[in-house]
């Protein structure tokens, strides 16, 4: 049983804390770009469906200015098409 928020960083995946979601009755993995993101005002709400996309694509480059909010089909999109728009 996990007590405290844990912080984890692995190199192949983005920072995250896990952190109790009382509104959930379970853990939840709170990403450290989306917490960027909202601390800045790029989304309004750390559970919402909106994607926050690193404009560099360097997942440890969370500086504000590097973070914007995308909608999830445009962003996959985004990826899959190579980094280019549709």
């Amino acid at each position: 049983m996990i007590f405290g928020p844990r912080i984890e960083f692995d190199p192949d995946h983005y920072p995250r804390i896990r952190v109790w979601d009382s509104a959930a009755g379970h853990d939840r993995y709170l990403y450290l770009h989306r917490l960027t993101a909202y601390a800045h005002g790029e989304i309004d709400d750390l559970w919402t469906d909106l994607e926050v996309h690193h404009e560099d694509h360097d997942r440890w480059n969370n500086r504000p200015e590097n973070l914007e909010a995308r909608e999830p089909e445009p962003h996959a999109d985004y990826h899959l098409n190579g980094g280019a728009l549709p």
